[in-house]
C-alpha cells in the first residue's frame, strides 16, 4: 500500500510539473484600427529620419532628428488634421529632436506646403526667421544657426509662422508612448489566424502554400465582411512576383499581410511584387505588418498599396516606386544621401491612411509535429521493484522533448506566428528623450522556469520513491 501511494505521489508530481510548462504565449484577439491615435500624420517615425527624395503628400511626425536632401516636399496635398494648442494652422512637419542642417544636402531645401506649420522640439543648430533683412514679415524659414534667410540648406514654409510657435512644443503628441502602443498592436495582429489561401489563375489552391518557388504568380479571393490575413515569411513574400486580387479589399473586408523576418535575423530586403487588381482606392484597407523586423530595405518592385506597419524597424527606401499608405517605422531613410548631398530616388509617399478595423481571433503556434507512439506513451522503466507488474513513472522529458519547437515544414499552412519580437532600438541620435522599447513577452522565460520546476519536482518524487523502498535495518 505504501509503495502504491509512493507511485501515485510521484506520478502526480510529474503531471503537475508537465502541465506547468507553457508551449507558447497566450494568443491575443485583436479588434480596432491599428493606426488609432496617429493624429492624422501620414508618416510616423519614432526616432530619426532622412527625407532625401522625393515627397510626402501628407504631414510627417518625427520623434528624433531630421536630415534632408536637395529638394524634398512635405504635405503636398494636405497639412493634416493636428493643430497644436494656440496655433492657427495644422502641424505639417513635427520634429521632436533637432534639424540637422550640417548633415543635410548643402543645396537642400525642404518645403513644407499646404500652409502647414512646423514644430521643432530642439532648436539647437537652427535659426528661425520670419522677417527679411528689412524687417518685413515673410514666410518662415528655418536655417542653420546664424545663416541668412535664403541660405541653404533650409526648411521653408509657405506661410508666416511666428518664431515662438515653431519651438513651442505644448500639447504635441507623445511619439514614444504611441509607438509602445503600435508595437503592442503589431504583436497582437501577429497572432491573428491565417485565412487567406494562395491560388493559381484557375482558382486552384497552390499545392504548397509555403514552399512555392521564386517567380510564383498567385491569386487571392478575399472573404467579404471579415478581416483577411495572409501570413508569410520574408522569403516567401519575395518569392511572389505577382499577387492578383480577384476581389478587392474595402472597409469591411480589410487585407493584412503578416511578415515573419526572424529567419533572416529580423533584417529584410524587400522586392515588392506586382499587385494586380488594387490601386490607391484600396490602399486604405491594406496593411503590411512587420512585428519582428528591425531593418527593412525596399530594394525594388511595384508601387506598394497599403500601410507599412513596422514599429520596430529602420526602413530604407531605395525604390523609385511609390508607397500608397501610412508609414509607421522606428527610423526612416527615404533616399539615402551621398557624400556630396545627392540622393537616391525613393519615390513618393501618398496619403492613404488606413481606414478599417481589423477584427480577428488570436491563434496559438502552428501544431507541433505529432510525437511517435513511443514518445507519447511512457515506457515502464526497469527498477528493482519486487512488483514488476506495477508501472514505474517515466522520468520527465527534458524541456526540448516536452515542448517541441515548431519548425517550418512543407505541410504547414503557413509560417509560425509565435516568434520573438526584438527590442526597440534605444539610440535616439543625440536628441534628449527617454529610452523606449522592450522585449515582447514570448513566454520563453516562463517556459524555462517552469521546466526547471518540473525537473525539481520530478527529482523530489523519485527521491521520495527511493526512500519508500529502502529496506528497514
Amino acid at each position: 500500500m505504501k509503495r502504491t501511494a509512493a507511485f501515485a505521489t510521484t506520478a502526480c508530481l510529474l503531471c503537475l510539473a508537465a502541465t506547468a510548462v507553457p508551449t507558447a504565449p497566450a494568443a491575443a484577439d485583436y479588434s480596432g484600427n491599428p493606426l488609432a491615435g496617429d493624429n492624422g500624420f501620414g508618416v510616423l517615425v519614432q526616432d530619426d529620419a532622412v527625407l532625401g527624395s522625393t515627397e510626402t503628400e501628407g504631414p510627417v511626425a518625427i520623434g528624433g532628428n531630421l536630415t534632408y536632401g536637395p529638394g524634398y516636399n512635405v504635405a503636398l496635398n494636405t497639412p493634416g488634421t493636428f493643430t497644436a494648442p494656440g496655433d492657427d494652422r495644422p502641424t505639417a512637419l513635427l520634429v521632436g529632436g533637432r534639424i540637422d542642417h550640417a548633415a543635410s544636402s548643402p543645396q537642400g531645401v525642404l518645403q513644407v506646403l499646404s500652409d502647414g506649420y512646423v514644430k521643432v522640439g530642439d532648436p539647437t543648430g537652427s535659426t528661425v526667421l520670419d522677417e527679411d533683412s528689412n524687417g518685413a514679415e515673410v514666410n518662415t524659414h528655418i536655417v542653420a544657426e546664424g545663416a541668412g534667410y535664403d541660405s541653404t540648406p533650409r526648411v521653408q514654409e509657405t506661410v508666416h509662422q511666428p518664431v515662438e510657435s515653431v519651438t513651442d512644443t505644448t500639447g504635441l503628441p507623445d511619439l514614444d508612448a504611441l509607438f509602445a502602443t503600435f508595437r503592442d498592436r503589431s504583436d497582437a495582429i501577429d497572432t491573428c489566424a491565417t485565412n487567406v489561401v494562395l491560388r493559381d489563375a484557375s482558382g486552384t489552391p497552390l499545392p504548397d502554400q509555403t514552399g512555392f518557388p521564386a517567380g510564383t504568380s498567385a491569386h487571392i479571393t478575399l472573404t467579404e465582411g471579415e478581416t483577411n490575413v495572409l501570413r508569410l515569411t520574408g522569403e516567401q513574400l519575395n518569392n511572389l512576383s505577382e499577387l492578383t486580387f480577384d476581389n478587392q479589399p474595402d472597409a469591411t473586408t480589410p487585407f493584412v499581410v503578416d511578415i515573419d523576418t526572424t529567419g533572416s535575423d529580423s533584417t529584410y530586403v524587400w522586392h515588392i511584387p506586382n499587385l494586380a487588381g488594387v490601386s490607391g482606392d484600396q490602399a486604405p484597407y491594406m496593411l503590411w505588418n512587420f512585428p519582428d523586423a528591425t531593418d527593412i530595405t525596399i530594394a525594388d518592385g511595384d508601387s506598394l498599396e497599403g500601410t507599412i506597419y513596422a514599429p520596430r524597424a529602420h526602413l530604407t527606401d531605395l525604390d523609385a516606386s511609390n508607397i500608397e499608405g501610412t508609414v509607421v517605422v522606428r527610423e526612416l531613410t527615404a533616399g539615402p544621401l551621398g557624400d556630396d548631398g545627392t540622393t537616391v530616388n525613393a519615390g513618393e509617399i501618398h496619403q492613404f491612411p488606413f481606414a478599417a478595423d481589423i477584427d480577428c481571433d488570436g491563434e496559438g503556434p502552428s501544431p507541433s509535429p505529432t510525437p511517435s507512439p513511443t514518445d507519447s506513451t511512457p515506457t515502464p522503466t526497469p527498477t528493482p521493484s519486487p512488483t514488476d507488474s506495477t508501472p514505474t513513472p517515466t522520468p520527465t522529458p527534458s524541456p526540448t522533448d516536452s515542448t517541441p519547437t515548431p519548425t517550418p515544414t512543407d505541410s504547414s499552412p503557413g509560417p509560425y506566428p509565435t516568434h520573438t519580437h526584438p527590442t526597440a532600438h534605444p539610440d535616439h541620435g543625440g536628441h534628449h528623450r527617454p529610452p523606449h522599447g522592450g522585449m515582447a513577452d514570448t513566454g520563453t522565460t516562463t517556459t524555462l522556469y517552469a521546466a526547471a520546476g518540473a525537473f525539481a519536482l520530478a527529482t523530489a518524487g523519485i527521491f521520495l520513491l527511493g526512500r519508500r523502498r529502502r529496506p528497514k535495518h
